[in-house]
């Protein structure tokens, strides 16, 4: 009973984290104590051993160090503490993926929520409002059923993995197993994330999909890629003619590659970065804790227009919130994943026949690389809306490196 409810809340976080962050991060919290007590009660400790938690768990307790010695210690040990529940829960992920029948239920109702997210946010960009009335608020951004949340790319970003491996998998539903189908629901996906107005999602975008074009491209997808890119690029001219606000909206892009300056997006970015630097300045081994960067930027030392909740770069925001040692983490985790998409790939290239984990895993792996990117604006990494989104790919990755072992 307890298996079965805790696998009904796993597949209820995918909706709650659009109607209400509250509600999936309880779940969240529900599942991981449920799971990490009956781990125990049961003495199943290996489980714990897994690379990843046992990183993370590091990870954790430097948390918590940082956050004594943190500017604001009941503020960050406020965030710090409850932090564990993030490892626990891509941990529980992956363990339950093994179950046949969670895993098919699972990847269909991963299908079904991004399909209609896409249809309410293509309807809303046409109509001016979704399927619920919530009208749009900017000419240029959709924001489908997250409603004033512009959140709408950012999500189907984090979920995009998910979505290329549940498309792969679910091989027995005639409907989805079919190739032209799957072009245009990757084709609907993408226009999707290019309505939604956020540039820097559909730049991550276009940076996992040239990643993974790296790694996968031969003559066979050549096709399919002439195909996808003739119906997405005619659905982007047709809602050019429509509202022309959105694609001039990216066209500002390019203030991303600036030949004299650092690279960022705007001057505000610019001017955040700066800020959070100063920070890691006066507090260069440890940082100035988690959660501080909004207050400590309130400072006369430091300009007003440099001061938000982060630092908007999760590079910057590693620096100044959890200085050098902290750093430290974040650096080996991406070379680590770096270097371990580099391995899949020789593999790709050094064997005739690729098997479904391999590529399920690449995808999980370029993932995590992106999320991870340091070149590029980025919200709070310890926001919990973000936490939970981020860890979804670690899951399967847990989930397919340990069956991949075991056979």
């Amino acid at each position: 009973m307890t298996k079965k409810l805790q696998q009904w809340f796993i597949l209820l976080i995918p909706i709650s984290l659009v109607f209400s962050i509250f509600a999936a991060d309880l779940l969240v919290l529900i599942t991981s104590v449920i799971f990490l007590i009956s781990q125990i009660v049961n003495k199943k400790y290996k489980i714990f051993l897994n690379k990843y938690f046992v990183f993370f768990f590091i990870f954790w307790i430097y948390l918590i160090l940082n956050s004594i010695l943190s500017y604001d210690v009941e503020l960050s040990l406020s965030r710090s503490i409850p932090y564990i529940r993030f490892g626990l829960f891509f941990i529980l992920l992956g363990y339950y993926l093994y179950d046949t029948d969670f895993r098919n239920r699972f990847f269909n109702f991963v299908i079904l929520i991004l399909f209609i997210i896409c249809i309410d946010g293509i309807f809303q960009y046409f109509f001016g409002y979704n399927l619920l009335g919530y009208e749009s608020k900017h000419v240029s951004r959709i924001s489908s059923f997250f409603y004033e949340e512009l959140v709408l790319g950012r999500y189907l970003l984090s979920f995009y993995p998910l979505f290329l491996i549940s498309l792969y998998y679910l091989k027995n539903n005639k409907i989805i197993s079919n190739l032209f189908v799957q072009i245009i629901l990757l084709s609907l996906y993408s226009f999707t994330i290019y309505l939604s107005g956020e540039r820097t999602a559909f730049f991550n975008y276009l940076l996992f999909n040239l990643i993974l074009l790296f790694i996968f491209f031969n003559k066979n997808n050549l096709k399919k890629l002439v195909i996808f890119t003739a119906i997405f690029s005619f659905l982007v001219l047709i809602s050019t003619i429509f509202n022309k606000n959105t694609f001039e909206r990216y066209l500002t892009i390019k203030n991303i590659f600036q030949t004299d300056k650092i690279v960022t997006f705007t001057k505000f970015h610019e001017k955040h970065y700066l800020t959070a630097y100063k920070i890691f300045e006066a507090n260069k081994l440890f940082g100035s804790g988690i959660k501080t960067f909004r207050h400590i930027c309130k400072k006369p030392e430091y300009k007003p227009e440099g001061c938000a909740t982060h630092p908007h770069n999760i590079f910057m925001q590693f620096l100044s919130e959890l200085g050098l040692i902290g750093l430290f983490f974040y650096v080996f985790a991406f070379i680590y994943f770096v270097s371990r998409l580099l391995k899949l790939f020789i593999r790709k290239v050094t064997n005739k026949v690729y098997k479904n984990e391999i590529y399920a895993e690449s995808i999980l792996v370029v993932a995590i690389i992106v999320t991870l990117w340091p070149f590029s604006p980025s919200g709070n990494f310890f926001n919990n809306w973000l936490s939970i989104l981020s860890i979804l790919p670690l899951g399967l990755l847990v989930f397919f490196e340990n069956k991949k072992s075991k056979s």
